[in-house]
């Protein structure tokens, strides 16, 4: 009576158990659990010997991915872990009790592999559920758990926001050696069968490696099995976002070479356009890892297009110093007449602009000779006396006649001292305003150029930075 009490004992608490955890049992059942946990240990190996490892296969089903932070380099996924070990201490024949060839039974009444996950960075370090586990005639132990792990992934940002990620969930046994615990992967790939898609993240594969690990504090290896999570990122929303508004805001410098120099915006436009893509580039920065490693994609193409909007308001100022030119200024350069006003206007379509700068000759004139003076004011030199003949009839006119004779002169010296000087002065304002308007001719033309120029480095490196190949990987070859 004694010695069937703690029979007793076992097969009610495992009786309890099982109907805390919901497990449906019969009488034969109950039995066979007695039967099996009598002298059962979680705390002991079920090998028939100590130096026999006993084989760990393990499986994983990727479920979601929760979360990926990469500015902290950390990814959070749902897996469904999936277990299978040998429990030589487990094992009864089904004749023996009802035809029994599978039962459940609660995961912490029996032994379980401390497998963990190295690459956990949740303070936490929470595992799988304590699910109840199958365990069938032969021994075999079937763990199936869900589980959410927060791990560890190195983000590599070279072609963001084209980019795709690989982060390894390395799985191992904490306390027991490759000596004790074989742990090998259940299959060459991950279940994908139930994975839920992403709005930001493609899944492309989830391959599994083994690998046997000598570290410097054991002499045993450490055998582990790595998930390597293999996403690729939807660029979708960071190209309506961020790159179509920076390739648009670029594309406005454009109308800073069309705005005319007299608006007196030209620099103010390039000023704020520039600003505006420095803002731009803040927002960028703010979504991923302060890294020095490497540039991202979206990271050169802002910063040539800062370049480039740089170069354009450096351009601007050069154009309007040659639009604002000074009275006196010397004319256009022959050389620069003819490349830019000539063959580069017609390269423009502007037309060939030397026609309407006639080229300028710069000799003395005699702006003191009064025939030239008379001729100017509409008069012929023919109908005007020349001062020695007036002069000539006044010696043999009256002495009356002369002295009046000798005033006129004197006011007529004058007039024409003073016509000289006036139409001098209206010469040399033609003379300037022709020069100027010349060099206004040929800010235009460079105006143009630079558009030209500007445009063609923009569709340059844009198509260079965005569109050079990336290494993706082929999801046949995982």
């Amino acid at each position: 009576m004694a010695g069937t009490r703690p029979c007793t004992v076992v097969l009610l608490f495992v009786a309890v158990i099982a109907g805390f955890k919901g497990v449906s049992a019969t009488p034969d059942d109950y039995r066979l659990l007695n039967d099996m946990f009598t002298n059962y240990s979680t705390l002991v190996r079920p090998v028939k010997y100590s130096y026999q490892p006993i084989e760990v296969k393990l499986g994983a089903a990727l479920q979601q991915i929760i979360e990926m932070d990469e500015k902290n380099q950390v990814i959070t996924v749902s897996l469904w872990m999936r277990l299978q070990w040998t429990d030589y201490t487990l094992t009864w024949d089904p004749a023996s009790y009802g035809n029994t060839t599978y039962l459940i039974v609660p995961a912490e009444q029996i032994w379980r592999p401390d497998i963990v996950l190295y690459s956990n960075v949740d303070s936490g370090f929470g595992g799988m559920m304590d699910t109840n586990a199958g365990v069938d005639n032969t021994g075999v132990v079937y763990w199936n758990a869900p589980a959410i792990y927060t791990s560890t992934c190195k983000i590599d940002v070279s072609y963001f926001p084209f980019d795709e990620q690989v982060c390894p969930l390395k799985f191992g046994s904490w306390a027991y050696n490759g000596l004790q615990v074989d742990l090998t992967n259940r299959s060459g790939a991950g279940d994908t069968s139930a994975y839920i898609n992403s709005g930001e993240w493609d899944l492309i594969g989830m391959p599994v490696f083994r690998h046997n690990v000598y570290y410097a504090c054991c002499a045993a290896p450490y055998p582990d099995v790595t998930f390597k999570v293999v996403i690729r990122r939807l660029p979708l929303f960071y190209m309506l976002n961020l790159l179509v508004p920076c390739f648009l805001v670029s594309c406005l410098t454009a109308l800073d070479f069309f705005m005319p120099a007299d608006a007196g915006e030209k620099v103010t436009l390039g000023i704020t356009i520039l600003l505006a893509l420095i803002v731009f580039l803040l927002l960028v920065a703010e979504t991923m890892p302060p890294q020095s490693e490497v540039v991202p994609l979206i990271g050169q193409y802002f910063a040539c297009t800062i370049v480039l909007v740089s170069m354009s308001t450096v351009m601007t100022v050069f154009v309007l110093s040659l639009h604002y030119r000074l009275p006196g200024t010397k004319p256009v350069p022959k050389w620069m007449r003819n490349v830019f006003l000539k063959h580069v206007a017609c390269f423009l379509c502007l037309g060939d602009l030397t026609k309407l700068c006639p080229p300028h000759d710069e000799e003395d004139e005699d702006d003191d000779d009064k025939a030239t003076v008379l001729k100017n004011n509409g008069h012929s030199n023919q109908n005007v006396y020349s001062l020695s003949e007036m002069v000539q009839q006044s010696k043999e006119a009256d002495p009356g006649d002369v002295i009046v004779s000798k005033n006129f002169d004197g006011y007529f010296t004058t007039i024409i001292t003073k016509l000289g000087e006036i139409t001098g002065r209206y010469k040399d304002d033609d003379r300037d305003d022709s020069v100027m308007l010349e060099w206004q001719y040929l800010a235009l033309v460079m105006d143009r150029f630079f558009f030209v120029v500007f445009m063609g480095l923009t569709v340059i490196c844009t198509v260079a930075i965005l569109l050079q190949p990336k290494p993706y990987t082929d999801p046949g070859e995982l």
